[in-house]
């Protein structure tokens, strides 16, 4: 793990260097004092000189005050590399998760997302600069302090030392138990997440259905899962850290023990032996921190396994390395033979081939589950056909850069997505430079201005998470104006009236009309009435495009259109075919 953070640690080489350079100077200061305290004891108590007690205690004051701000400044610099660390490593997975495809997200719960972007690389910062240190600044100390003890005294020193090797047998053990069981642990806290943030979005639905009682039972399942992992790493723990801290105490014991009697042997002095017992707490902490660090490692190596998942997840759509930028001179769209599958066991789209005219509006129509809403998601490559190509003015869309692609479209999807903000923010979101002049307009072309300038705030309002504070009208109408303000050559309109309230569906339709004059339009839409200006219908069933024209000559030519439009306008029979057609009733 540590390999895998070096290229993020590397820019901060130079604070590093600099915060070793202070380890070393700080280690022997800040472990001055038990010399100090051997010379006190041996010679200004032993040997009755008093002249040297006040030099000795300056001098033990004042390197001890060294050693102490050394040690503080060395902490501040790592801890700031450290967030450091945070901030690019929380960024790099951010924006790769924005290159991902729609199919990754399909296929990874978003909370589980949030507990990696956020919980895991805390706990990797933790290892990465706060744990090196601590093992770095840790294993120095106790070379350190072990090298003065042998110098002190040689038997005394091995005597004290060799009950510490027993540390390194037991954290040998303790990485065998918990290494996958930190592993899980992380992964179900990423379940318990994922359980979080999907109710918190659906709590109006678990409200009105009254389940309240049933959400809690499954989050407690959840939590408990994860509960009983902890439970078992703190047993592991509770073994672990007592069993250190006991061997620690043995060599306490060990050293006062033989110590004292090497004494009264003659081959010691109190002076040494005070000094031994000075330096007890300076040898054992290191080994007691080096413990705790490697209880932190592990819990590291699984939260950065899982956060280096995410980075070396390949992305199924990626920018070609001689990708190119398109250049849209007319707006002409055409699907040559294009396949697709979301999985390997259903075709969602059988050869389709059409081509769209600059500036026409085309409408797709057809039963649920026809493919009308995975043409509209291969235009604006979310995903990749299976076979044939999609080409706008010549260019197939795979050869282009996705920038380039998606900043000549704009989409006003079935559900309008309004960000935490003002509806000013919101508007501008496509064209952020946007003068507040083109704003109003847009919001005008809209239907939008009027209810915008009636809210408290006026444009400068806030709307609230997805923009809750509005009505379903209002807030498709923000879409539409974001759609105008953008001004794209081609407009994704994905049922954009079915969740509008009726009162508002006509003043909706009029500003659609005017976003889409002269664009290339795609509409989706169940409602037909929607469809029937189009100049041209796409109709599709089980992933065919089985019938095109116009509305009057797809009525003429009977089929499937005809069916559903005399079912849903009531002309004529009112029985549809059995071939899906029912399906289309709104």
């Amino acid at each position: 793990m540590f390999w895998r953070l070096l290229p993020y640690l590397r820019p901060h080489g130079r604070a590093i260097g600099f915060g070793l350079f202070l380890l070393l100077i700080s280690i022997p200061a800040q472990n001055f004092h038990p010399i100090a305290w051997k010379v006190i004891v041996d010679e200004v108590i032993g040997q009755r000189r008093a002249e040297i007690l006040l030099p000795w205690v300056g001098l033990m004051f004042a390197v001890q005050a060294v050693g102490s701000v050394l040690g503080a400044w060395r902490s501040n610099l790592l801890e700031k590399v450290g967030q450091r660390l945070v901030y690019d490593l929380r960024n790099e997975v951010y924006n790769k998760l924005q290159r991902q495809s729609l199919s990754y997200h399909h296929e990874n719960r978003t909370g589980d997302l949030q507990a990696r972007t956020m919980g895991d690389i805390d706990q990797l910062q933790e290892v990465a600069v706060q744990g090196t240190d601590s093992v770095i600044a840790n294993g120095l100390s106790f070379l350190y302090v072990a090298g003065v003890l042998l110098v002190l005294n040689v038997k005394l020193g091995i005597a004290t030392l060799l009950p510490i090797f027993l540390v390194f047998v037991l954290t040998k053990y303790f990485n065998t138990k918990v290494k996958t069981l930190y592993r899980e642990s992380r992964d179900r806290l990423g379940d318990v997440g994922a359980r979080l943030q999907e109710n918190l979005t659906g709590l109006p639905l678990i409200k009105a259905f009254a389940r309240e009682d049933y959400e809690s039972g499954r989050f407690r399942k959840a939590t408990d899962v994860h509960r009983a992992l902890q439970f078992r790493a703190i047993n592991a723990r509770t073994v672990f850290f007592p069993s250190v801290q006991f061997v620690g105490f043995f060599s306490n014991i060990l050293s006062i023990g033989y110590g004292a009697w090497l004494v009264l042997q003659g081959q010691f002095t109190v002076g040494g032996l005070v000094a031994y017992r000075g330096y007890w707490w300076p040898l054992f902490a290191p080994i007691n921190q080096l413990a705790a660090v490697n209880e932190m490692l592990q819990r590291a190596q699984a939260a950065g396994s899982r956060v280096f998942e995410v980075l070396d997840a390949p992305e199924v759509i990626a920018d070609a390395p001689d990708a190119s930028e398109l250049h849209l001179t007319e707006g002409r769209v055409a699907f040559e033979n294009v396949s697709f599958a979301y999985t390997d066991r259903k075709t969602v789209l059988q050869n389709v081939s059409f081509a769209v005219e600059p500036g026409r509006m085309v409408a797709l129509v057809g039963p649920s589950g026809a493919g009308k809403t995975t043409v509209l998601n291969l235009l604006l490559r979310f995903y990749e056909p299976n076979s044939g190509a999609i080409r706008i003015d010549g260019q197939d869309i795979t050869k282009v850069t996705q920038r380039s692609l998606r900043s000549r479209m704009a989409m006003v999807p079935q559900e309008p997505f309004l960000f935490n903000g003002t509806v000013l923010d919101n508007i501008r979101y496509g064209n952020p430079d946007a003068p507040m002049a083109d704003v109003e307009a847009a919001a005008r072309a809209a239907n939008a201005h009027d209810f915008i300038a009636e809210l408290p705030g006026g444009y400068d309002t806030e709307i609230g998470e997805r923009g809750v504070k509005l009505s379903g009208g209002q807030r498709q109408r923000i879409a539409i104006a974001r759609a105008f303000l953008a001004d794209p050559a081609i407009l994704i309109l994905d049922e954009p009236t079915s969740s509008v309230e009726p009162e508002s569906e006509w003043i909706v339709q009029q500003s659609l009309e005017r976003l889409m004059r002269g664009r290339t339009t795609f509409v989706t839409s169940h409602r037909l009435s929607l469809v029937r200006g189009a100049d041209t219908i796409l109709v599709f069933e089980e992933g065919r495009l089985v019938q095109q024209g116009s509305h009057a000559e797809l009525l003429t030519s009977g089929g499937l259109y005809a069916a559903m439009y005399e079912l849903q306008m009531g002309e004529g029979s009112t029985a549809p075919r059995e071939t899906g057609a029912a399906a289309a009733v709104p």
